[in-house]
């Protein structure tokens, strides 16, 4: 199953004027607000290396959301991992073949847009152990193979909101239901659910 999950702070950005080139923070090891945790060094991103793209939010034709509209494919990319982050280099494609990636590519500049998301798959993961100094109310992935990013207007469109975190909240809902605590499962699942009703997230 593809998974989605989206990355609300502001990225930090580096801009390579001359190449058209963007490098996005797409992903660290931080909680987010599922409450989960993909710690960098769980990252698979050969396959992606080998012929990835960046999308705009989350169009890829393929997956959770699909448009046919290729302009949705905005450029090529490759990922990298950097100390406790995972970053992403967006090339955009030039305005004579794709109107849209230009305007999102000058929109990035001018700083409207700064929110990534990324689409990955995964083998599973866990519940932190304190023992191991890790967050018990925290999910833990323990594999995630990158398969796409996108640049994601979230704070502006509360349905891409909905539509960017829908599949995470699925599967965060199945592992809280499977979690051993009985107790910490009762309050975290009411909170959870309460929050994705509200499509406060």
């Amino acid at each position: 199953m593809e998974i989605l999950r989206s990355i609300n702070f502001e990225s930090n950005i580096r801009i390579t004027e001359d190449s058209r080139q963007i490098d996005f923070t797409i992903s660290n090891d931080t909680k987010d607000r599922h409450q989960t945790i993909i710690p960098v060094d769980v990252w698979d991103i050969k396959n992606f290396n080998r012929a990835g793209s960046f999308y705009y939010q989350h169009m890829t034709n393929s997956g959770y959301l699909t448009d046919p509209n290729p302009d949705y494919v905005l450029g090529y990319a490759s990922a990298k991992l950097n100390n406790n982050e995972l970053l992403g280099s967006a090339t955009f494609e030039p305005k004579e073949i794709n109107e849209l990636a230009e305007k999102i590519y000058k929109k990035v500049n001018f700083g409207t847009l700064k929110n990534t998301s990324v689409g990955f798959t995964s083998q599973g993961g866990h519940w932190g152990i304190e023992k191991k100094g890790e967050d018990p109310t925290a999910y833990y992935f323990d594999h995630a193979e990158l398969l796409e990013f996108s640049i994601v207007n979230i704070p502006s469109n509360p349905d891409a909101i909905k539509k960017s975190l829908e599949s995470m909240n699925n599967y965060m809902i199945k592992e809280v239901e499977k979690h051993q605590s009985s107790g910490f499962q009762k309050d975290y699942f009411r909170e959870l659910q309460l929050r994705i009703n509200k499509q406060i997230f």
